[in-house]
């Protein structure tokens, strides 16, 4: 394992229901499925951590891993501290959805240990709760933030989706508005995109659901940017707003291409350069572990240029930009130079600002950050 403290990622694949939307690696569980794949959990912590490795970050993710009782999480999070040098200022995450988040779940939850929590409201208008089919209404997600600030949470995520088919800037400017007024020290943005596979890419491939369209879209974007730095929130990377001192240590390690080690079915890890991946289902995640054998079905070594060109998308995700300098040290390449033509582009295109050593996107950029990335890229 690497010098540097690890983040660990623990996926919990289960929830109540698919939403429509949904492109994760999720499910409901089937009769007795938690409790085998939870003790499997466990024993790829066995495999895989088995040298006292230092973290400071933990995520459980899903899914929606509130769905299992939380003395089953809190059992895990103890299972893992076992087998980790864990920081004592350690930052420890749990999802929640607000249909799960009751107070005495809440509290149990604080009290086992977990110490960052990440609401998935969505939204705080109940006709967009209802089109992206989710299970609570927005006076459930409110009551979600207020019960957690009861039984002791004081670091709290609240995720929102923007640009939800039938949304208007209205509802979306209500939403903002409600999600500050309830003050968490985190928000995560996120634009809607319709996936392969879901039932939403079904219903607009047959015409049956219309987008919102890139315009709208771009006005909602600069709409958060606008409200939630008025708010006194850092816009710190593309999706995510934080109070001062609040941002998101955890996922700061994949933006800044730190070691992590996902456990769980379809988990993704990279440590060292190396990159491998879990099998995605859950029961061939179990069925390998019941085995004693790691659930990997994918492993690569990352090339010199493959570490450059992560390093650039993830650096220019973020408000500090992308780091020639330290990029061309992450991948032993002179980053400078190969991306020369590309970053020229994005400059004359306003898409981006750089003083030749760093690149920073402007707010159109980052709108568009994937389309940029690539065009840099090319």
């Amino acid at each position: 394992m690497n010098a540097e403290p690890l983040g660990v990622y623990v996926h919990l694949p289960f929830c109540a229901g698919k939403c429509p939307y949904c492109d994760f690696n999720s499910r409901p569980a089937r009769p007795g499925e938690p409790i085998a794949y939870i003790r499997a959990l466990e024993r790829e912590a066995e495999l895989r951590l088995t040298d006292g490795a230092a973290a400071d970050t933990m995520y459980f993710g899903g899914g929606t891993p509130t769905v299992l009782p939380p003395a089953a999480l809190g059992r895990l999070l103890r299972a893992l501290e076992a087998r980790l040098a864990l920081a004592a200022d350690a930052e420890i995450t749990v999802e929640a959805n607000p249909e799960s988040a009751t107070a005495d779940t809440l509290a149990e939850l604080r009290q086992a240990g977990f110490n960052r929590l990440s609401i998935g409201a969505q939204a705080f208008d109940d006709e967009v709760l209802a089109a992206l089919g989710r299970r609570h209404d927005a006076a459930r997600a409110a009551d979600a933030v207020r019960h957690a600030r009861a039984v002791g949470w004081d670091d709290i995520s609240v995720d929102l989706i923007f640009g939800v088919p039938g949304q208007s800037s209205r509802q979306w400017a209500a939403t903002l508005e409600r999600t500050v007024g309830l003050r968490p020290e985190h928000i995560s943005t996120y634009c809607l995109t319709i996936e392969p596979g879901t039932e939403f890419h079904r219903q607009y491939m047959a015409g049956e659901l219309t987008s919102v369209g890139e315009e709208l879209e771009l006005e909602m974007y600069s709409a958060a940017r606008t409200m939630l730095s008025a708010a006194g929130y850092e816009h710190y990377e593309i999706s995510n707003f934080a109070l001062p001192g609040r941002r998101c240590r955890h996922n700061e390690k994949y933006w800044c291409a730190g070691d992590y080690v996902g456990l769980g079915a379809g988990a993704h890890s990279g440590v060292s350069g190396v990159r491998w991946a879990n099998a995605a289902d859950p029961q061939d995640y179990i069925a390998a572990l019941d085995r004693g054998r790691f659930p990997v079905v994918y492993a690569e070594r990352l090339s010199a240029r493959r570490k450059m060109d992560e390093a650039l998308i993830l650096g220019l995700r973020t408000a500090r930009g992308a780091c020639l300098t330290q990029v061309g040290v992450q991948s032993g390449r002179d980053a400078a130079r190969e991306y020369r033509t590309g970053i020229r582009q994005l400059v004359s295109a306003g898409l981006a600002t750089t003083d030749g050593s760093r690149v920073v996107l402007t707010e159109r950029g980052m709108a568009l950050a994937n389309e940029v990335a690539i065009r840099v890229m090319a």
